[in-house]
This record gives structure tokens, C-alpha cells and sequence, in this order.
């Protein structure tokens, strides 16, 4: 049984989407007036999909046709044959069915618009990265350049960090940043109206390095305003954030200013290592937050391009492992106002912009504690993530002006901009109807 099956399994006797308050299957799950014989229709149903369930699909298949041919306007039966169809690997049929299915809403309920998109990545998985090869290795070609040795020397980095609340951390933050083998023209620190003693442990390593920081304490506005103000004070033409838990490898600023600065691009982060409340690595299997990221760096390279990357999770993993240009940051206006996906926010209005250059080395140690905002709610931070990804891919699936001509939009990549948005499970967050369109011109198309 298909993984979309066994979704859907789930939620056929959910409410329906349409909010009538009934179930899905009867309501928008049967078009039609219930016949007469309704009841041993609906038995036949749950017969062919206990068979579909234990992978007997053949016989489901046929009881699902059977169903058809008593209720031809039976909507679940037509469903359910779409996706046996899928079981079975008959994409062709499973696409015709489906989008039938789908056709008969409007809008379609996300079970039928899931399923349907199913079958639309079986008919583009082997023809839509053929379309885009050469837009590929151009690409490639893009990421093998030569760096610039003068370039990196005349780049002028300012670090900035944002602190609220981290006494126990921050003086480790700062020092990290203080004896960078390549130093920064600036540190600027702004405490976001912190309520420990994170202000007067600031002040004392200040105290220690005359000149060396900048210092501004005042009232709580949250991380996206800080870290606004601290780079619009900022006289570098280049922007590091250094979060006020973590901490830099020693050469962090030297290695990142050479593979973006020194290779004309416009921004770029590192991978990062996952350290506990005492400084320490987080070895495999002591943390699922750490197990996760690392597998999601750890297959970084396996998407087309690294903002396509970025699309499908926050590879970037924090603010902290940025390095962007100033430029950059005015034309994107700065960090927008999300409490726990600013970073990821900024990265991928970023793709649009320029290109990101990703550095495998672990340059950035991201401290996994108990006070980790993204820990504190889950909840609050699954909204934001939900909001913010359905407003980037309505804008990518439109958007005609991006000035990085490897955007991951659908006016560069073309199909491989839907097939990678499906892949990566955010079909939910595609405009309405573009599945269903999509769809259409490939049954227009013919069978492959």
C-alpha cells in the first residue's frame, strides 16, 4: 500500500474539508445522492480497501471498478481506484483517475490533491531533470569558480549579536568572536531587554577589550528587530551574526570570507556542529533535534542546487551561520518579523536574489539547551513554518523577475520546480489549482 494510502486511511472518516461538520466520505467523498443500495456499496468499499491494505491489489482493483460500474458517481470508489492504480505503478491510469476525481470539486479536498500530485511526479521524475541538464551543469560550472584573494582582502566584516537571556553563554559567544584569526572591523552587541545578568557579563568582557565591542542595552523587541538594528548600524560592506549561545570556530571569519566575498557571490552560510549547555559535541543518537539537522547537511548535496536545498528544509540552521553582504541585506529589507523562522525566512527571499555558496566545513558551534526559543514551541514555530512556506511558494510558482538565474521558481526550472516542491512534501503549500493544471498538461500530453 502507497504511502498516500495509508494517509488517506487516516482521514476518510475526518471532517470534511468543505466544513459541513460531516465525515469526508459522506459528504465531499460521495458526489452523488446515496442510492438505495448505499449500504452494500459501502461494504464493498471497506472490503476493497482491506484487500488494497494488505497489498492484494489486484483483487481491490476489481472491486473498486465494480463499485464504479454500480455508482459511477461514487467519488470515493473513484479515489480509491486512483490510488491502487498508483500501488500498482499504472501511473498513466492513476493521473486520469485522479485528476476525473479532482474535477468533480472545487476546490478538490488535499487528499485527492495529494494523491494527484503523487502521479504527477511519476510522469515528471524522468522528464522534467532532462529539461533542466544544461540549466544543471551551468550551475555546476558556477560553483567550481576561482576565488579572489584581493576580493576577500578588501572585505570589511562586521559581526553582530543579538542577546537576550544567555548570562551563562555569551562571554564564550564573545570570545569566539574576539580571537577570529582574521578579525572583524566591528562587534556590535545589542541586548534585547534581557532579564538575567547577560547585560553586565556583556559589559565586563568589554571592559576587557577596549574598543573592540560595541555595546547597546535597551528594551525587549524580539531577534528579527535586533538583529535589524545592529546591522543598519553596522560600517562593514559584509554582515556575520554570531547568536549570543553560540560560538565561531576560531577561523570562521577567514574560511567564509574567502568562499563567498572571494568568489563574487553576494552570501553564503557553513554547516554547523550541534553542541550541548557545556560546550560539548552532541555525538549521533544523543539528540533527534541534532540527528535530523546533521542528516539534513549530510544530504545537502543530493538537490539540484542549494537553494532548492533551502526549500525543503532550513539547511541554513540558524542566523548564525550566515554571511551576507550589506547590499544584500538592504535589497531584502532586512530580517522580517517571525519570532522563530526569521533565519530561514531571510534565506530563502535570499535565493531569489543571488545564489547561496554552502560551506561543508563546521564552522559554527549551534548550542542545543533548554532555553532554545525554536524548543520552547513547537507549536507557535510549526504556524510560522506553515505561513512562511506557503507565501514563498506562492510567490516561486509565479514569480518571473528573480535575479539569481538559478532561483528555485518555476519560471527557471520549469517542471523540476513542481517535481522538487511534491519530493520535498509541500504540496500543501502550492497555489491552489497548480497541481490540477499541472496535471492537465501532461494528460495533454500524451503517455510517456
Amino acid at each position: 500500500m502507497s504511502v498516500v494510502a495509508a494517509a488517506l486511511a487516516s482521514s476518510r472518516n475526518a471532517p470534511c474539508p468543505c466544513g459541513s461538520g460531516r465525515r469526508y466520505k459522506a459528504c465531499h467523498g460521495r458526489v452523488a445522492a446515496p442510492a438505495a443500495d448505499a449500504a452494500p456499496l459501502d461494504d464493498e468499499l471497506r472490503m476493497a480497501f482491506d484487500l488494497h491494505r494488505r497489498g492484494r491489489l489486484g483483487e481491490a482493483r476489481a472491486l473498486y471498478e465494480r463499485s464504479l460500474a454500480r455508482a459511477p458517481l461514487s467519488a470515493d470508489a473513484a479515489h480509491m481506484l486512483g490510488v491502487v492504480q498508483l500501488s500498482e505503478g499504472d501511473h498513466e491510469r492513476a493521473l486520469a483517475s485522479l485528476r476525473a476525481v479532482a474535477a468533480r470539486y472545487a476546490p478538490a479536498p488535499f487528499e485527492v490533491v495529494q494523491n494527484l500530485a503523487v502521479a504527477v511526479t511519476a510522469r515528471l521524475a524522468a522528464s522534467a531533470p532532462v529539461k533542466t541538464e544544461a540549466l544543471w551543469l551551468e550551475y555546476l560550472r558556477t560553483r567550481r569558480g576561482t576565488a579572489s584573494s584581493a576580493q576577500a582582502l578588501e572585505a570589511r566584516v562586521s559581526v553582530v549579536v543579538p542577546c537576550h537571556n544567555h548570562a551563562s553563554f555569551v562571554a564564550e559567544a564573545l570570545s569566539s568572536a574576539l580571537e577570529q584569526s582574521r578579525p572583524a572591523l566591528e562587534i556590535i552587541v545589542i541586548d534585547d531587554g534581557s532579564t538575567d545578568a547577560t547585560a553586565a557579563r556583556v559589559q565586563a568582557v568589554a571592559a576587557r577589550h577596549a574598543g573592540r565591542l560595541r555595546v547597546i542595552a535597551r528594551e525587549r523587541r524580539g531577534a528579527a528587530a535586533t538583529l535589524n538594528e545592529a546591522v543598519r548600524l553596522a560600517r562593514g560592506d559584509w554582515i556575520a551574526v554570531l547568536n549570543s549561545d553560540d560560538r565561531y570556530a576560531p577561523d570562521r571569519l577567514a574560511v567564509m570570507v574567502e568562499a563567498v566575498a572571494g568568489t563574487g557571490a553576494s552570501w553564503g552560510f557553513s554547516r554547523c556542529r550541534a553542541i550541548d549547555a557545556d560546550g560539548r559535541p552532541i555525538a549521533p543518537g544523543r539528540s533527534s533535534q541534532a540527528d535530523v539537522q546533521r542528516r539534513m547537511l549530510d544530504h545537502i548535496g543530493l538537490h539540484d542546487t542549494i537553494g532548492f536545498a533551502l526549500t525543503a528544509h532550513n539547511v541554513a540552521t540558524s542566523s548564525g551561520t550566515l554571511l551576507f553582504s550589506r547590499a544584500l541585506f538592504d535589497r531584502l529589507e532586512g530580517f522580517r518579523d517571525f519570532r522563530y523562522v526569521h533565519d530561514w525566512d531571510f534565506c530563502l527571499r535570499a535565493t531569489l536574489e543571488a545564489e547561496p555558496v554552502y560551506v561543508g566545513r563546521e564552522l559554527y558551534d549551534y548550542r542545543l539547551h533548554g532555553a532554545n526559543t525554536i524548543l520552547a514551541a513547537r507549536d507557535a514555530s510549526g504556524a510560522e513554518v506553515s505561513s512562511l512556506l506557503s507565501a514563498f511558494y506562492a510567490d516561486a510558482a509565479v514569480r518571473v523577475d528573480a535575479r539569481n538565474p538559478f532561483a528555485p521558481v518555476a519560471a527557471v526550472w520549469g517542471h523540476t520546480f513542481a517535481l522538487r516542491a511534491i519530493e520535498a512534501n509541500a504540496t500543501r503549500f502550492l497555489p491552489p489549482g497548480f497541481v490540477e493544471r499541472l496535471a492537465d498538461e501532461l494528460l495533454g500530453e500524451g503517455p510517456r
